[in-house]
């Protein structure tokens, strides 16, 4: 502030202007001592956690994949842009702290007395002046508190990003993975779909069939072959998705996929897991912004306390016409002031408007604590519908099938049966291989956003032994 001090004492005598400034150092550490201890922890921490790569630092080729969802999630989460930018909004917030809690710059004058005013022990020719002012202690340590946890809320957002980007990532692979088991499950077919062609075309060679059997199949066959360039689209598609989710600049046609999706149920129970989703980053954050928000209400509740000025002048007295005792001695004057905070309805203004941003994060949490709730439900529910629908399918549906299917060929090749009889039995046997493998991706993903509503990684019950 420039504000002009409004009382001083004028002392003449020599002082020890080393005292001052001792003084106005140990205020200044005082004041300023708010606010460090994040600043300096999370210093460390942005060292300690790798920081994710920017597109200028990629100068070698990008790694090589080798399949496994590990390698795209770790893949992921050092190029992300999601990521980086995460991460760079934290930097600036925690760099921000110690700015919210810096001192006004002191300010320095320098006056020439053009016309200079006379004394008993000279005329005063210059002027210098240092002035430093300091805030109410509670508007910097207000102030730094909100840096502070806007800092840490910045910190929660780059965990939560991390967990979005994870479930994007799972959620992509999966799917790439579900393309290339139903293009593997339809080529087991194309060959079961020759070798019938096969037996009907050697039995209308000996007249047990007719050219209507062997065109009906023939047809079926082709229709079945149409899966390649279906799959071919579907997967190129599927993989700039993945591309994309893992925030890689490659235009790969083809992406590996060597993982299997997991099975099983979580060995948390849903009480634990609503507990977790309620600590999710994504919730603490909100949580945290409230509490900046209330920081920056005390800050703007300290504007209606005076800031303190102290400032030091030295007079330049030349020497008297008149030689007097003390002739050509400068002055020296300690000053201090004081603001008159007199516009207190705007402060009031400026801590209802904090207030109220305080409150509206906090509903924001609430409205955030009642979806995780939702959606954890939901993720379990989904998982627990695609792990029975996987039991059901290994044990018991397609087990049936497949008898039904080699016993309606062999009685085909017996004569006892049809080929339309062959046919159908074949699509319900792929059908049912086909819903197995949808269940097998929908439980990953259900998985997935399990995970991503609790904020960790969830472990299998073991089940028979065996996790």
């Amino acid at each position: 502030m420039n504000t002009e001090v409004t009382s001083g004492i004028v002392d003449t005598r020599p002082i020890r202007v080393g005292r001052v400034g001792e003084a106005l150092l140990v205020a200044l550490s005082m004041l300023c001592a708010c606010g460090g201890s994040y600043e300096s922890s999370s210093r460390r921490e942005r060292y300690e956690v790798t920081r994710p790569a920017r597109p200028e630092d990629r100068v070698e080729a990008e790694p090589v994949i080798d399949g496994k969802l590990d390698a795209y999630l770790a893949f992921a989460i050092s190029r992300s842009p999601e990521i980086r930018m995460a991460f760079e909004r934290w930097k600036a917030a925690t760099l921000a702290v110690s700015r919210a809690r810096r001192l006004p710059e002191p300010v320095i004058k320098y006056s020439y007395y053009v016309r200079s005013v006379e004394t008993r022990v000279g005329p005063q020719q210059h002027r210098l002046s240092l002035e430093q002012w300091f805030p109410w202690p509670t508007k910097l340590t207000a102030a730094a508190d909100a840096a502070s946890a806007e800092a840490r809320a910045k910190q929660e957002r780059v965990n939560a990003e991390v967990l979005a980007v994870k479930e994007a990532v799972s959620r992509a692979y999966w799917r790439l993975w579900l393309i290339q088991e139903e293009h593997r499950l339809k080529t087991e077919h194309d060959v079961v779909l020759e070798t019938l062609a096969g037996t009907v075309r050697g039995r209308v060679s000996t007249g047990a069939a007719s050219l209507a059997d062997l065109n009906q199949v023939e047809l079926g066959v082709a229709v079945h072959h149409d899966h390649h360039g279906e799959h071919l689209e579907q997967e190129r598609a599927a993989s700039a998705e993945l591309l994309r989710a893992i925030g890689s600049t490659e235009q790969v046609a083809e992406l590996p996929v060597t993982g299997s999706p997991g099975e099983g149920l979580p060995a948390q129970d849903l009480a634990d897991l609503r507990e977790a989703a309620r600590r999710n980053p994504a919730v603490e954050a909100l949580a945290l912004m409230a509490t900046a928000s209330d920081e920056h209400a005390r800050a703007e509740a300290a504007e209606r306390a005076p800031d303190l000025a102290i400032g030091l002048n030295w007079i330049v007295t030349g020497e008297a016409p008149t030689p007097v005792p003390g002739s050509g001695q400068d002055a020296v004057i300690v000053s201090a002031g004081l603001t008159l905070p007199l516009w207190g309805r705007n402060y009031k203004q400026s801590v209802g408007s904090a207030r109220a941003e305080a409150a509206a994060h906090r509903a924001q949490r609430d409205a955030a604590l009642q979806q995780a709730d939702a959606a954890v439900a939901a993720s379990l529910a989904a998982v627990r519908d695609s792990q029975r629908r996987i039991d059901l399918y290994r044990s018991t549906l397609i087990p049936h099938a497949e008898t039904t299917f080699r016993s309606v060929l062999g009685g085909y090749r017996a004569g006892r049966s049809d080929v339309a009889s062959a046919l159908l039995a074949q699509r319900d046997l792929l059908e049912l291989q086909l819903d197995l493998a949808r269940s097998r991706a929908r439980h990953a993903i259900a998985w997935a956003e399990l995970e991503h509503v609790v904020g960790h990684e969830i472990a299998a019950a073991r089940r028979g032994g065996q996790p």
